[in-house]
Order: C-alpha cells, then sequence, then structure tokens
C-alpha cells in the first residue's frame, strides 16, 4: 500500500461535504439505477452517469456497460477543415472522476496500452482525454453470476486515487492521490482495506501457449450458427477499442468533420479490404478473431491477456454466446490434444 496513502471514514454530511468540493472541480461518474429503462417492461438498469451525490451510486450491482466511453467516446469529432484548412476542435471536458471495480481497472489499462504504449506513435485524443481523468476504486467482496475475473489476476487492483466504500453510518475511504487529499477531512482513521473477491464460481486456465492449430478447429462453426454478428459483445466489452474513421461534408462539400466511431469486430465490412474483398465474413470466424485476439494475440504483444473476465458480454448476448465458454472450450481442446498426442 502507498505509504502516503491514509484512511479515514466520513458521516453522511462530511461525506455530502466532501462531495460538493470534489464536484466544483470534477465531473463524477459512477454506476447509477436508471429506473424504468431495463430491457424488459418496468425493469431497471445500472450503467455510468453523472453522479450529483455518492448516495446515488451503485456499489452492489453491476453494470451492463463499462464506463470506457469516458476515455474512448463512442462518437468524437477529431477535427473540421474548411477549404483546406484544418481546425482542431478543443477538448471541452471538464475534470472526470470515474468509479470503478478491479476488472474495470485492468480494463483502462489495457486501452492505455492500446492508445499510448508506442511513446512515439501515441494517439493524440486519447492521451489529452485519459490525461483529465481520475479512477476511484469500488470493491468486490464478493462475485457476480458471470465473472471469472480470479482466473485472469485482474480481482485485485493498486492503480487509483481514492477508494470508497459504502458504510453502515456513512463511508470508508482511502486517499492515495496527494492532489486530492485537500478535498477530504485532514485525520487518520482505522478502516479495512479494500475487500477483493477470492473465488468466481466460474474458473479457468487460459493457456500460456495457444498455437495456430487452434484457428482450423470446427468449434467455431458453432459460432456461425448462432452468432447474429450484432456487435454487443464488443459494445459491452471494456477493452474492445476498435474504431472507424467518417468524413462528414457539409451539403457543398468544401467543409467537413472527422470523425472516430466505434466500430465492431463482429459487423459486416469491418473486414472488407480496397479492392472489395472480406476475409471475414463466415460469423465464426469473426468469433474466432474476437476470441483469439482477446487471449492470445494481444498477450504475445503486450505480456497480458486482454480479457478481464467482467462478463459483461455473456450478459448482454441475446444469443447466450459466452465468452467464458468459448476460453472453456478452447483449453479442453488443447488439453485433449496433448493427452492425445
Amino acid at each position: 500500500m502507498d505509504t502516503r496513502s491514509y484512511a479515514l471514514k466520513l458521516n453522511s454530511k462530511e461525506a455530502q461535504l466532501v462531495f460538493n468540493k470534489l464536484a466544483r472541480c470534477y465531473r463524477i461518474v459512477a454506476p447509477i439505477t436508471q429506473e424504468g429503462k431495463g430491457r424488459f417492461s418496468e425493469t431497471s438498469i445500472v450503467t455510468y452517469d453523472e453522479a450529483h451525490s455518492f448516495d446515488e451510486i451503485e456499489f452492489s450491482k453491476p453494470t451492463f456497460f463499462s464506463a470506457k466511453h469516458e476515455v474512448f467516446p463512442i462518437r468524437e469529432t477529431l477535427f473540421d477543415m474548411n477549404h483546406g484548412v484544418v481546425k482542431e476542435r478543443n477538448l471541452n471536458m471538464k475534470p472526470t472522476i470515474v468509479f470503478l471495480r478491479s476488472c474495470d481497472i485492468h480494463a483502462m489499462q489495457v486501452i492505455d496500452t492500446h492508445f499510448l504504449k508506442d511513446s512515439e506513435k501515441q494517439d493524440y485524443y486519447y492521451k489529452r482525454r485519459r490525461e483529465k481523468i481520475k479512477f476511484f476504486l469500488m470493491e468486490c467482496p464478493e462475485s457476480f453470476e458471470n465473472c471469472y475475473c480470479v482466473s485472469l489476476g485482474t480481482n485485485k487492483a493498486n492503480d487509483y486515487a481514492v477508494f470508497l466504500r459504502r458504510a453502515k453510518d456513512g463511508y470508508e475511504a482511502l486517499i492515495k492521490d496527494g492532489q486530492l487529499k485537500e478535498f477530504f477531512p485532514q485525520r487518520t482513521d482505522s478502516i479495512e482495506y479494500p475487500r477483493f473477491v477470492k473465488q468466481n464460481p466460474r474458473v479457468v486456465a487460459v493457456p500460456e501457449y495457444i498455437p495456430v492449430s487452434i484457428f482450423e478447429n470446427d468449434v467455431w462453426k458453432e459460432y456461425s450458427q448462432r452468432c447474429i454478428a450484432c456487435g454487443r459483445c464488443n459494445t459491452s466489452c471494456p477493452t474492445c477499442t476498435c474504431f472507424t474513421i467518417q468524413d462528414v461534408s457539409s451539403e457543398d462539400a468544401l467543409a467537413y468533420a472527422r470523425r472516430r466511431i466505434w466500430s465492431s469486430c463482429h459487423v459486416d465490412k469491418f473486414s472488407l479490404l480496397a479492392g472489395g474483398y472480406d476475409f471475414r465474413v463466415n460469423y465464426g470466424e469473426r468469433m474466432r478473431y474476437k476470441v483469439l485476439h482477446k487471449i492470445r494475440d494481444f498477450n504475445l504483444k503486450n505480456g497480458r491477456q486482454m480479457c478481464v473476465g467482467c462478463g459483461r458480454c455473456d450478459d448482454v448476448c441475446p444469443e447466450y454466446i459466452s465468452m467464458f465458454r468459448s476460453i472453456d472450450k478452447i483449453c479442453n481442446i488443447l488439453k485433449y490434444s496433448q493427452e492425445n498426442g
């Protein structure tokens, strides 16, 4: 634990004062229950939105979608061009605090790797947005239904500015970021440090080496019959970062805005090449690309799994296709191959 950090207990009045002070300088984004906006009539959903008090934040339920749109917007205008003159869009973004669970903090590290790893080719538009964001940790003392974070080592996190827990008579906090200490009372109390889940109902052992022979296995044919290529697994995933670029022109075609928009390896024409060749028309091939990119390709290049085991893709798939089961099938196929030569 950071030796410069300190812990304290906040009663309800103190917590509201802290929130008010933070809100004057930061936009605060956290899991919020949206009544009547669930998948079925008169049901609710927990999703990321701007919070107006700590009491509004949902600490005990999972979100169907991640907060990656805060660092990587669904649609973002990069710049405008008018008569050949480029004008960059200003980033009118207030510094932001985002409440995340451990798996989502690891997911943000994956996204950082995508956009910032190469120091000479860092994504300028991502970097300037990322520099305005701080993370508050939400603990997961127990597993949610479809999580398998323990198997992937993403159940614990230490890269956060503040840890906040709702307690019986208020809140408990662990402040690590020196820039945020001025917003909290200057005292030290005794609290229990963040509790991280130690066991999930789902357990999987991702092989360290996955041979290219798995590409041609018949297991992918099943997904051609089931997957409808809707892309919901990609949009819910906290580490998917594929995008497309669109130039939106004015009526006289003398001016246009260049936009970056989320895309998906599952949707039609994602892999379409110049000349009209599309090399992943089959839905099973798209599923193969996604799964192996998450647990093989990214790991070979960066030394860590891209999947963080949050289980959101399983939650949102209308065809009940499971990323966890896909990984588990690959493990069993490789195990059988090794045992039988």
